[in-house]
């Protein structure tokens, strides 16, 4: 066991994580910071929208972003956490291989998980002409023609959206019954709806390959689709008490309603973005530096007013 007490255990090691520890170390908190490795949007290998990185590999933000951190008292750990509880006054995580460590907060940014429709050949094709952001990635296959699968997912927003990127837009509903609010929305984006049952995704030089269960296939250039998400919380379970973080209360800047837990990043309010997952981390971190002032000199600073219910 690390004897250590740390100011904060921050878990998750993407923007949210990094940029929360960031504001941490230079508010002069001693930061642990443990990552499992496994990010969400490793399979895209770059990042978009975020200034002096639109472009830039994950990896290699990862890797300069630990870089700068290392003029704080900041410390890494390459772990899985399996485990994070309050102990009284402090919170106790549990990591598979580094043993247990103690702090003051913790800030919980392991973001969620992708859940891709079971289609076969779409997690081969995940992240590379398999996308779901058009912000993110719309740009690099911009007029080409587009697929937008609606067969799990309703996604006709996502359908109207990437008509700014291309005027070539074919929904595929894969047999999934549409209401007609749905096709309302369609049919006023100028997008053409293919019931047909979707038998698999290939690649295909043209950028994907969609055949159907008859026989016949299509192809685009890229394949956009909404995803569902499982939320990365299993080791916050026993604290929650609860199966998700939906049933806790957060506030604008993280806070819970569960004494010295925060939450940043795509667990938070906030919508699924490197940039905003960053934005939330800051947050977050600015949250926890000034509750803890409120800890150490009481009545120093106003009391922050409750976490709200999300909308």
């Amino acid at each position: 066991m690390d004897t250590q007490l740390y100011d904060t255990v921050i878990v998750g090691g993407g923007p949210a994580g990094l940029n929360g520890a960031l504001y941490l170390g230079r508010s002069r908190r001693r930061v642990l910071l443990i990552d499992s490795g496994d990010a969400r949007n490793m399979a895209a290998g770059v990042m978009h929208n975020v200034l002096t990185n639109d472009g830039a590999t994950i990896a290699d933000f990862r890797a300069r972003s630990r870089a700068q951190l290392a003029a704080y008292d900041v410390t890494f750990r390459d772990d899985e956490v399996v485990s994070a509880e309050r102990d009284g006054d402090h919170v106790v995580v549990t990591t598979k291989e580094s043993g247990t460590f103690r702090a003051r907060t913790l800030l919980y940014a392991a973001g969620v998980r992708s859940v891709l429709p079971p289609v076969p050949g779409l997690a081969d094709l995940w992240g590379k002409t398999v996308l779901e952001c058009p912000y993110c990635h719309a740009w690099e296959v911009r007029d080409r023609s587009f697929a937008v699968y609606g067969g799990s997912v309703p996604s006709e927003c996502l359908a109207a959206t990437l008509t700014v990127w291309s005027d070539r837009i074919t929904y595929l509903t894969d047999r999934r019954e549409l209401p007609q609010d749905e096709l309302g929305r369609l049919t006023a984006a100028g997008v053409p709806v293919v019931h047909d049952r979707v038998g698999e995704v290939k690649s295909h030089p043209e950028g994907v390959e969609v055949v159907f269960e008859d026989g016949r296939s299509a192809s685009y250039g890229a394949l956009f689709l909404h995803l569902d998400t499982e939320p990365r919380v299993a080791p916050l379970r026993p604290w929650l008490q609860a199966p998700d973080l939906e049933s806790v209360q957060t506030d604008e800047r993280g806070r819970t309603g569960l004494p010295r837990l925060y939450v940043a990043g795509d667990l938070g309010r906030n919508m699924q973005q490197a940039a905003m997952a960053a934005a939330s981390g800051g947050l977050a971190g600015m949250a926890i530096n000034a509750d803890l002032i409120r800890e150490d000199r009481p009545g120093s600073l106003p009391e922050p007013p409750p976490p709200a219910p999300a909308p």
